[in-house]
């Protein structure tokens, strides 16, 4: 299943970061084909993965899926790109 808060917080992430997907999938210990597999949906995220990646952007693990509560508290790199616009491009 593709889910599109991963994806955007691993995008932003990245940008933010200035590390290339090759190096985010190093930080995940994966393949960098393995690592874009899962970004796009063709493969699932295993729990051990999603709570990985949720410790590298600083998220929990409702956030990252999308289910987070409303009135829950957002990572700071996260807000400070919604709330300029500088996100994806």
């Amino acid at each position: 299943m593709y889910y599109p808060n991963i994806d955007y917080a691993i995008t932003l992430y990245m940008k933010r970061e200035s590390i290339t997907q090759e190096a985010f999938a190093g930080l995940m210990g994966m393949a960098p084909n393995t690592f874009s597999w899962k970004r796009r949906g063709i493969r699932e995220w295993s729990l051990t993965e999603s709570k990985a990646l949720a410790d590298i952007l600083g998220m929990s693990l409702d956030d990252l899926t999308g289910r987070a509560r409303l009135g829950a508290e957002r990572p700071r790199w996260l807000q400070t790109e919604e709330r300029t616009g500088h996100g994806i491009r």
